[in-house]
């Protein structure tokens, strides 16, 4: 972030890193020969502390970095622990070109499912690269299944090979070394109960007490345990420790906006998008809080920003009541698209009620029954066990008038994933649910959970908020009610 070649204020540089000295380096490369030069300086005073010159050779260099943070240390009279010294000796390989494949896919930002801000595939690639020149390179087992694991997260059809080779990748790292923690770390990865995942968690915090993924690992769990205030502790404690971790930074206002604090997450986005102008993640959040709170005008402009997926764009349109325009957009996505497993799977949906609403109830008949047969088809791939799925086949279902079948899918996605068990994306089925009673015209079903589902944290919180049920074409046919009407006029919390 700090490279050569480009102005550097040392002062300005320690305060957004909330550090009183800066470490300067430089390295030159002649054959199989490498000199590091490091000095330290208090940027307060900008005066040299200490520095020094390391020559190796590229074959000695993996445990360069371990000697530099052992002779920091002692720089500044800090005191390592026994733990902390035995991680600075250790070579985690001997292998300098396994090393440079880990390093730099480490560089890459991703381990929050969904809210990834890197190349995950990137990274696996280089992951890979590297236990292939070493494959007794137990770190690099371990991040190469997080990554893994999080490719398979982040594909909206849940590949099956791609979740076989994260637990490959895992076995490999605990049978080198079960008790590294980053391996712990992996572990938890894995879990599918969150409270196991939060206990590998802790265990990788142990060794790892000031990692700030470890910390961000934690706040995850505790979001899907419905610890909201937990989670953004850890969240501001990750930052405090790596002040220009964009991903933390977009997580804390993620999880500001499911916690319906939408001020402080446009503070926070305000702050990553000052670093970082053309963050996709960033500017996304921004445009879905500004909405949440009612201001389109402020939005309309990030929208326009590159990597804006359609289905944000179309339903910002549906927002203004431009319904040609939402269809324009979303028939020219479905019909571009080349990379379908990434491809939102709502957007035919949401293409069929912007064709409904635009009057042309021929085409939204027909897409509403395309959008049955991917939902169904999905629904057997899967063994029927995806809760999204089934409620957006009740939404489908809703938009044909199939009352029945529609209700049932909307109970059916609840009753795999109800908010008692699952307090983060529980709420989100719910409100499903609502969006299922509203299509149908049924206010008394739909307005109770409406009123509950208001004052609930969830990450679909921006989507349903005072502001958005007055936007929301999907809540037309029970607007008029005085109880829905009293709901649409309270301010956002």
């Amino acid at each position: 972030q700090y490279k050569s070649g480009t102005k550097r204020n040392l002062r300005e540089i320690a305060q957004q890193l909330g550090v009183s000295n800066v470490v300067e380096g430089s390295v030159r490369r002649s054959g199989d020969h490498v000199r590091v030069s490091v000095q330290l300086i208090d940027a307060r005073t900008v005066r040299h502390v200490w520095g020094e010159n390391y020559d190796r050779k590229v074959a000695d260099s993996v445990s360069l970095q371990g000697e530099l943070a052992r002779d920091i240390a002692d720089a500044v009279g800090a005191t390592l622990s026994p733990q902390e010294k035995a991680r600075v000796v250790a070579k985690a390989t001997n292998n300098p070109a396994a090393y440079d494949a880990y390093l730099r896919a480490r560089a890459i930002p991703i381990g929050w499912g969904f809210h990834a801000e890197g190349d995950v595939e990137g990274a696996i690639r280089l992951y890979q690269e590297a236990v292939k020149l070493d494959p007794n390179f137990t770190l690099a087992w371990a991040y190469l299944s997080i990554a893994q694991i999080e490719s398979y997260r982040l594909d909206v059809q849940l590949n099956a090979a791609r979740l076989a080779a994260s637990k490959d990748s895992l076995d490999h790292a605990l049978a080198l070394d079960p008790n590294l923690p980053e391996v712990h770390l992996a572990r938890g990865y894995h879990e599918q109960d969150d409270t196991r995942a939060l206990a590998e968690f802790r265990q990788a915090e142990q060794g790892l007490p000031n990692s700030a993924d470890v910390i961000e690992a934690i706040a995850r769990v505790q979001r899907a345990l419905g610890h909201w205030d937990e989670a953004v502790a850890n969240l501001q404690r990750a930052i405090e420790l790596d002040p220009r971790d964009v991903r933390a930074s977009n997580n804390l206002a993620l999880t500001y906006c499911a916690m319906r604090r939408f001020p402080e997450a446009l503070a926070t986005l305000d702050r990553v998008l000052a670093w970082t102008p053309t963050n996709a993640r960033a500017l996304l959040t921004k445009a879905d809080a500004l909405v949440a709170i009612g201001d389109l005008q402020s939005a309309e402009p990030l929208l326009a920003k590159p990597h804006v997926p359609a289905s944000r764009r179309a339903t910002y349109a549906l927002f203004q009541r431009n319904y040609a325009a939402a269809v324009e957009i979303l028939s020219r996505a479905l019909s571009t698209e080349t990379d379908r497993d990434r491809r939102d799977p709502n957007d035919i949906l949401v293409l069929a009620f912007s064709q409904q609403l635009a009057g042309d109830l021929s085409a939204a008949r027909a897409t509403y029954k395309k959008a049955i047969e991917n939902f169904r088809r999905e629904l057997e791939k899967n063994s029927g066990a995806e809760p999204f799925t089934h409620a957006w086949l009740g939404e489908a279902y809703a938009g044909l008038g199939e009352a029945a079948s529609a209700i049932a899918e909307g109970e059916k996605a609840m009753a795999l994933l109800p908010s008692s068990k699952n307090p983060e994306f529980g709420p989100d089925l719910e409100g499903e649910m609502a969006r299922i009673y509203a299509q149908l015209g049924d206010a008394d079903h739909a307005i109770p959970m409406l009123k509950r589902l208001l004052r609930t944290q969830s990450p679909g919180a921006a989507f349903l908020t005072p502001a958005t049920l007055r936007l929301d074409p999907i809540w037309d046919r029970i607007r008029n009610d005085p109880r829905f009407q009293e709901l649409a006029a309270e301010k956002a919390r």
